[in-house]
């Protein structure tokens, strides 16, 4: 595959990840935790997902299923989040399970939990209890709203967090209810936190030799999501309008085209000549449409030759207009299309998965960065239980006590 300047040939890369060092135990469930360590795991950290016998982490359960089966192993977004990991099995309650938890902690370098904040400590193993058994493990908490707080026990879902952040505000036609954003964007934002907290603890500890606790509240990463908007309303006192017609640039919105939409963005303002000649339109570039205060005095007459400009062109040839023109337009594509991206293709950016036992392979997504020296490591998702034996094993644990978890379904 060819790849930008400054990067190496594909002989040249190390083998190991840069994160092959280190071992993750996943205890998350869900997306958020799942994500932050799918990352670690993709750039080679030996990460092992834990999780309860018989069940599962709940995102198996969730659709869509590949061929549209439901099974525990056939959830497409679970194959997502835990590709690349061993997966084994714990049941909290079985009088041997703290023994394992132990011996499981010992050897790791970084701990991701999504319990209910409190939990580890009425187990038993609250930060002081962790440390005490590895003073150098990195603990990475994830929950709805922190593990400090007035609502540090509230539970909310996706669209919860979305409109709590202010960002639904944003979303949605100016004539009808706000939507959600779709994807679970809060969940992956804080999915994302947690992987660069994880990664500055470790550094930290490289330098200090101590352990540390993070606290990711999925509502405060919300909040990053809002960006510009959360500014304004601090600075300027000004709630921003869905559908573009309070934003400061004019134009900044998706307009209809012959065959979808295309995203027509003033920015930069330096280069909005040549982006009114893009568009076709002499007389944008006359006053009052040649200044951001004119354009944005005759915001309806600008969306409206906007419209006309563009009726009877693709979306694609708006796009290439605007991109020569060094303007940020775009254009609405189908998950088809993206599928189909010459810019995805020659980065590589899907690729198919070593095979999966009951689900063969699938095309996957690798991480939204590269490393220069380091290939990503897209590893299918662990069948529920996979690597009991070897991993308990390995950590001197001896057949009669698997075999007495194996009694209760604990593996």
């Amino acid at each position: 595959m060819a790849r930008g300047a400054g990067f190496p040939e594909a002989d040249q890369f190390v083998n190991e990840g840069m994160l092959s060092h280190l071992r993750v135990l996943d205890c998350s469930f869900g997306i958020a935790g799942p994500y932050g360590t799918r990352l670690m795991a993709g750039f080679g950290a030996d990460t092992i997902k834990i999780e309860p016998p018989r069940t599962g982490d709940p995102q198996r359960h969730r659709g869509p299923f590949h061929r549209g089966q439901p099974g525990l192993e056939r959830s497409l977004s679970f194959h997502w989040l835990n590709g690349g990991k061993r997966g084994v099995t714990l049941d909290l309650s079985h009088s041997r399970a703290p023994e394992l938890v132990r011996s499981l902690i010992a050897t790791a370098d970084i701990l991701v939990e999504s319990f209910e904040p409190g939990a580890l400590e009425r187990w038993g193993f609250g930060i002081d209890a962790l440390h005490a058994i590895n003073p150098g493990l990195i603990l990475i908490s994830i929950s709805d709203f922190g593990q400090t707080g007035p609502r540090r026990h509230w539970k909310a879902t996706e669209i919860v967090h979305y409109a709590m952040s202010g960002a639904m505000s944003l979303t949605g036609d100016r004539d009808r209810p706000p939507l959600n954003s779709g994807p679970a964007i809060t969940h992956y934002t804080a999915g994302l936190h947690a992987y660069l907290a994880a990664l500055l603890a470790y550094q930290r500890r490289q330098r200090d030799g101590i352990g540390e606790w993070v606290d990711v509240s999925i509502q405060e990463s919300a909040l990053e999501n809002v960006e510009i908007k959360l500014a304004e309303a601090l600075l300027a006192n000004h709630d921003a309008i869905r559908n573009g017609d309070s934003h400061a640039l004019v134009p900044w919105e998706c307009y209809p085209t012959a065959d979808g939409a295309a995203a027509i963005i003033a920015g930069p303002l330096r280069n909005w000549s040549q982006g009114a000649s893009a568009l076709g339109d002499p007389e944008m570039l006359e006053p009052p449409f040649t200044t951001i205060t004119g354009r944005i005095a005759h915001r309806q007459e600008v969306h409206a030759r906007v419209r006309a400009a563009l009726a009877g062109k693709s979306k694609r040839e708006i796009y290439h207009r605007g991109q020569e023109a060094g303007l940020a337009f775009g254009y609405l594509a189908s998950l088809a299309e993206a599928l189909q991206s010459p810019q995805h293709e020659q980065r590589g950016f899907f690729q198919l998965t070593a095979t999966h036992p009951e689900v063969g392979q699938l095309v996957s997504m690798a991480a939204p960065f590269q490393s220069a020296w380091h290939r990503w490591h897209l590893g299918r998702a662990p069948q529920l239980g996979e690597h009991n034996a070897a991993v308990y094993g390995a950590l001197g644990h001896s057949p009669a006590t698997l075999s007495e978890l194996e009694d209760i379904g604990a593996l």
